[in-house]
């Protein structure tokens, strides 16, 4: 198994409980796939660079795992179509 770190950026309009709700739904998809979480990092609301998705800010997050490419794949393809998600990143470690 090899470790990867995932920084996503969420919609700031977000509540709390919607931003951890998303959370654990990535936290399954890894679990699911016999992967491990290792850590998280909350960043908060920051001001984006560029506008993205007509946005300003977003709430950064960041995930520390352990698994295969199969959950790379996964979360890749679970990030793209979530419309609450404005960017994500998947790094190996």
């Amino acid at each position: 198994m090899r470790n990867y770190e995932l920084m996503i950026i969420f919609d700031s309009s977000l509540k709390e409980e919607e931003i951890d709700n998303e959370v654990s739904k990535i936290a399954s998809i890894i679990e699911g796939e016999d992967g491990k979480v290792v850590g998280t990092e909350r960043w908060g609301v920051r001001e984006l660079a560029y506008p993205i998705k007509h946005k300003e800010n977003g709430y950064y997050f960041v995930m520390y795992f352990s698994g295969n490419g199969r959950i790379v794949s996964e979360i890749n393809r679970v990030s793209k179509i979530n419309d609450r998600v404005l960017r994500h990143l998947i790094v190996a470690r």
